[in-house]
Parts: structure tokens; sequence; C-alpha cells
């Protein structure tokens, strides 16, 4: 090592690098904030050259690289911010959502448990969303506290909403999860999630007609980005498989 480089490493350890770092942390979220998704990339990148030991660096670089579809790069970026810091609830929370795309539930849960006292909506919903997937015997009630806790920070946000009526019907509270789901319907009538919330309470208590009716407008609502796969692959409308009417939603 070079005497000049060994003492441009000990000012940055000293914090000298703070500065150029907090440059291109917010010359990135400048980009991303404007779809500038390879600029974002790139100064983020900049951002753990300066800072191999910045978890917030690397996790902000694993959001450019899966805007990018980059998802092997974004899964690697932040496995290491949480290698730098376990704590790191962002890249924790992004790799649970991996986890879930796997299919695997117990992981994902396993995953965010390690992380102590999270403060984000975002992480609080990843939660539930794996709680409820993962469907142990404690696992609603548990998603339900996360929906609750993501609901008081982000109140009147329908991807919250909808969580919160999954659990309350995983729950079999019925009642309450009409009252949430209708409410978010109302609130939000350009949301499919409502409609589809409503179609998931009525499929828990095999009202068939009601399902469809339900499924029918999340369809209407949700447009261009209705993804009949994965409501043809939902559980909760397996007793539907035969029906001709969801055999045209599902475009089977």
């Amino acid at each position: 090592m070079s005497r000049l480089f060994a003492f441009a490493f000990a000012l940055c350890a000293l914090g000298a690098c703070q500065k150029p770092l907090d440059a291109r942390l917010q010359a990135g979220d400048t980009a991303a904030r404007a779809g500038k998704w390879d600029l974002a990339r790139t100064r983020w990148a900049e951002a753990t050259q300066l800072d191999p030991h910045s978890a917030v660096a690397f996790a902000k670089l694993g959001v450019a690289q899966w805007e990018l579809g980059l998802k092997d790069d974004a899964a690697a970026s932040w496995s290491s911010a949480v290698s730098i810091d376990p704590n790191a609830e962002d890249a924790v929370a992004a790799l649970a959502r991996l986890d879930l795309e796997r299919h695997d539930a117990g992981a994902a849960v396993e995953r965010l448990q390690f992380v102590q006292a999270p403060v984000t909506t975002a992480f609080q919903m990843v939660l539930a969303q794996a709680l409820l997937a993962r469907g142990g015997p404690d696992d609603a009630a548990a998603a339900l506290a996360a929906a609750q806790r993501a609901a008081t920070a982000a109140p009147g946000d329908p991807e919250v909403d909808y969580l919160l009526g999954s659990a309350q019907i995983a729950l079999r509270r019925f009642s309450d999860a009409q009252g949430t789901l209708e409410a978010l319907q109302r609130r939000r009538p350009e949301s499919p999630l409502g409609s589809y919330g409503l179609a998931r309470l009525a499929a828990a208590q095999s009202r068939q007609t009601d399902a469809l009716l339900h499924l029918s407008a999340a369809r209407a609502a949700a447009g261009s980005s209705w993804n009949a796969e994965r409501v043809a692959a939902d559980p909760a409308f397996a007793f539907l498989i035969a029906a001709p009417e969801f055999k045209a939603l599902v475009g089977r």
C-alpha cells in the first residue's frame, strides 16, 4: 500500500470521506427520484467504493440493480449490506421479498426476525406478507399486529389496508375484514386491492357468486396490470377452478 493511499484510507476512517460519500448517496437519490436508474446505480456504486463498509450504500445500490432487472446483482448488494449491518432493515426486507418470490415464506420470516426494533412501514408490510404466506398457528395474529403497525405509520395506504384485511380474513374475523376492505374500495376505487380482498373474503366464506363478482371488479380496476397467472394460483380460489366465469377471468 502506497503512503498516499494509506493516508487517504486513514482519512476516510476518520470521517473525511463522509462528505463525498454523502454527495454520491444524495446524487443517487436524485437520479432515482427522476427514474434514472443507470445513473443512480453509478452514483451508489461509487459510494460503495468510497466506503466499502456502508450498509446504506449497498442497500441503495441493490434497489437500482433491481429496477434495472439485475436481480442477482441486487441480491448480492443487499446481502453485502446485511453482512455489514444485520439490522439494515431495508436490505433484509428486500431479501425477504426474494424469499417470498421463491415461495419460501419460512426463510423470509426467519430472516426478518433477526432485525431488532424495525421502524419502517415497508418492513412491517413484508413481515405481514411473510407471516400470512407461512400460515403457522400464530402467524395470522402476528401478521395482523405487523399490519396494524404499518397502518399506524401509513394511514390510508391501500397496500397496508389490503394486508390488514387479509390478516383479518386469516383470523376469520370476517366482519372486520368486510369493513376494512369495503372502506378501501370506497376510498381508492381505482385500486384493484379492495375488490380483490373482498373476493378473497367471499371465497373464505364459500360465496362463489360474490367472489366472482369481486374478482371481475378487480380485473377491471387492474387493467393491463391484471396478473391472471397469479390469480389462478391463489389458493383462496381453488374452489372456483371449474367455474367457467373464473376460467374466463384467468384466461383458462
